[in-house]
This record gives C-alpha cells, structure tokens and sequence, in this order.
C-alpha cells in the first residue's frame, strides 16, 4: 500500500505492490526496539529507495537477488535471522551493497568478522553479476546469477551509462530528450525486475555449504 507521504513519483506506484522481505533480529528484540511479542520486522522496496536516495535499477536488482537468497536458504524455520548470512560478490557494486544492507553483511577490518567478500577471480560477462551467499544456522549456500545484459543488451545499456556519466561530467550538458530517454527507462528496467518480466534475468542454484565455507577461509586468508 502506497505511503500517502512517499515522495516517489507517481510512474512507481507499482512499488508499493512489492512483497516485503521478513527477517528476524534477536539483537531488536534485545535492544528494545520491538513491541512486546515481536521478534521480526519488515523491510520493503520502498526502505531501499530510501536509502540509495531514489528508486533505481541496481536497488531492484540487489532486492530481487536478496529475496531469492532467502527464499531458497530456508529449512525449518520460515523467517530467517539478519547477520547470519555471508555474500562473496564478483564485482564491488552497488547491487551487492544493497543485498548486504538487507541481510546484514557488513564489510570490516578485521578480517574475520567480514562477511561480504570481493572475488575479482570469478569470471564474468558484461554486466553479469554473480552472488554467492550462505546462511550459516541452516548450512546452507547458493549462487545466484543476475544476467543485467539480458533486459535491454549491453548497447543500450551503455547509452543509459553514459547519459549518468554526462550527468557527473556537467548537468547541463543532459539534453531533455536524454533526459526522457533515461526516465522512461528506468521505469520500465526497474518493473522488469521486481515483476519477473525477463525469464532468464537470475539463475539461482544450491551449492555445497562446506565449499562456500572453505572459499570464504581462502578469501579470508589472502586478503
């Protein structure tokens, strides 16, 4: 349901038809942030517009892949405990920031306390991203490939970058024509990915938990 004060354009409305993501958190529970009997909460697409500071294609995508991840890592319990999970990502991107953010894989100095992983040696097409996440009560790991080329190919794609770089470069260098292009898109980018409107766009698969485990130990040890 749309929030009556949401500052997003009416063009997202459909945002507000997203399923939100359950996840448990004992740490809310202990600090008093819940009410009395409550031990999980909800986040939505909309939080994630939040805190990117608009509504975008790299926040649908990393929703989208999160939302996969926990569905596919459940066993016996149905809601799933936030900062229990570890991403090893291919790329350093925003996309994976934004999984990170909602299962709680926070990047730290100390090294053993890390839990969201850069592989650079993981080969990968353009704008192919690939995800390795676990859930360690449960023991359980999955890949998940998110196939950003497939919803408009990689020459449009690249028109819409270099529109955002131009942006950067100088602001009134963005025609208006430019300007439409890149809004219309984005709209219909971003449905496409939260409606499953491309088939192949994520590729989801289970993997072994004690491989996951000895990669993320690899990782860990020659950083």
């Amino acid at each position: 349901m749309k929030n009556k004060n949401s500052q997003w354009h009416s063009n997202y409305d459909f945002i507000y038809e997203i399923l939100p993501l359950i996840l448990s958190y004992p740490h809310g529970v202990f600090t008093g942030s819940f009410k009395p009997g409550v031990s999980f909460y909800k986040l939505h697409f909309e939080d994630v517009c939040s805190f990117l500071g608009h509504v975008c294609l790299c926040g649908a995508g990393g929703y989208k892949i999160a939302q996969l991840a926990m569905e596919n890592l459940k066993k016996d319990s149905p809601i799933l405990e936030k900062d229990k999970f570890t991403i090893i990502s291919s790329k350093d991107h925003t996309i994976g920031d934004v999984v990170a953010i909602i299962l709680g894989c926070s990047r730290r100095n100390d090294l053993q306390k890390n839990k969201y992983l850069i592989d650079d040696s993981i080969k990968a097409n353009k704008r192919e991203y690939h995800y390795h996440i676990a859930y360690h009560p449960n023991k359980k790991a999955v890949q998940i490939i998110y196939r950003k080329h497939l919803l408009i190919g990689n020459e449009q794609m690249d028109k819409l970058w270099q529109i955002e770089l131009a942006l950067d470069k100088d602001p009134h260098s963005i025609t208006e024509s430019n300007k439409k292009l890149y809004h219309d898109a984005m709209i219909d980018l971003v449905k496409d990915v939260l409606l499953d409107r491309k088939p192949g766009l994520f590729e989801m698969q289970s993997i072994p938990y004690s491989l996951f485990e000895m990669n993320m130990e690899s990782m860990k040890g020659n950083i």
